[in-house]
């Protein structure tokens, strides 16, 4: 190993010594503006404190059973994003929100499960576990193969190692100071994850009747569409959120052909999801959280996983009725 490594990998030692020492993330944004920073990541700007990282950690504790939370502070052109046992700078809904410039993250938790990550111009270039960065995703996952070079990525800390990387991509020296001081600190209210691609979403077709599950298996691209948004609207009316103007654009859109505004739907789920943590877990608000994911859901990209989603979501609505839904959804299949 070569002194200039050995340099490297002492200067990031003090992380194990540190009060996150255990499980965190930390993500270094590219930008001079905290709070946009902090909308990036979901951050609730009203409910913002200055905390040093101790009073933070205690936080976090806290609240973990409830929300997330994050700690920021400007570093030399960059935004650090500081998070006890967190995860959301991990998440690719997140960093592509905060890498409109650049965004490097490192995590690790207790089970010793690490993630390194480097974003730019919203866009995950490449990611990988600190213990195998030879498993590499992304849409360009050899973008750091040059600057990771000459670390021993076999034989030292792995969190070591990724403030190691992270440094020579922010120029940024590991130190103690990073946790220093006061930071702005933010309970979260997630971004909703990503609509994800399903191998056999009949699969998940679990308490209907078997004519529907025929009847989705041989509905055209078109049919499937206008049952999932049909489904949809009819849950929606179930918990009595119809009238919300992003619900309205959405429904309008699936059912004429013009394009989603997944970035607003998504806005109103984190929106309820934070109003919902406010209230009793069977008030009004929970259910039409639940019932604007069916709607999200109905928006899925391949139209059979779309309304299969949507009926399984739809179970978790209180007054939604199993029977009813099905009748509605063959007889779009079928019109």
């Amino acid at each position: 190993m070569g002194s200039y490594c050995v340099g490297e990998l002492d200067r990031a030692g003090w992380i194990r010594r540190s009060i996150i020492q255990e499980a965190a993330c930390l993500t270094f944004v590219r930008s001079s503006d905290l709070g946009q920073v902090a909308e990036a990541f979901g951050g609730v700007a009203g409910f913002g404190r200055l905390l040093d990282m101790g009073e933070f950690c205690e936080e976090a504790f806290a609240h973990q059973e409830k929300h997330p939370m994050i700690a920021l502070r400007q570093l030399d052109g960059w935004v650090l994003v500081v998070e006890d046992s967190g995860r959301q700078g991990q998440r690719p809904e997140v960093l592509r929100r905060a890498a409109r410039f650049a965004a490097v993250s490192a995590f690790w938790d207790a089970s010793a499960l690490t993630r390194f990550s480097y974003a730019i111009g919203g866009a995950v270039r490449t990611t990988f576990e600190a213990v195998l960065p030879e498993y590499r995703e992304g849409v360009e996952p050899d973008a750091l193969e040059t600057v990771r070079a000459g670390l021993p990525w076999s034989q030292a800390d792995p969190v070591a190692l990724m403030l190691a990387l992270a440094g020579r991509l922010t120029g940024l020296s590991p130190n103690p100071g990073w946790l220093a001081g006061d930071f702005h600190t933010f309970p979260v209210a997630p971004w909703p994850d990503d609509l994800v691609a399903v191998p056999n979403p009949l699969d998940n077709v679990v308490g209907y009747p078997a004519e529907l599950v025929e009847a989705l298996r041989a509905a055209a691209e078109v049919d499937r569409r206008r049952a999932a948004a049909a489904a949809a609207r009819h849950v929606l009316a179930t918990a009595d959120c119809l009238d919300h103007p992003v619900v309205r654009r959405t429904l309008s859109s699936m059912t004429s052909g013009f394009s989603i505004d997944h970035g607003a739907l998504g806005a109103v789920v984190r929106e309820w999801a934070w109003q919902s943590i406010q209230h009793r877990p069977r008030s009004k608000v929970h259910n039409q959280l639940r019932a604007v994911e069916v709607l999200r859901q109905a928006t899925h990209e391949d139209s059979l996983t779309a309304l299969v989603n949507v009926l399984a979501e739809a179970r978790r609505v209180h007054g939604v009725e199993g029977g009813e839904l099905a009748r509605i959804v063959v007889a779009e299949l079928s019109a």
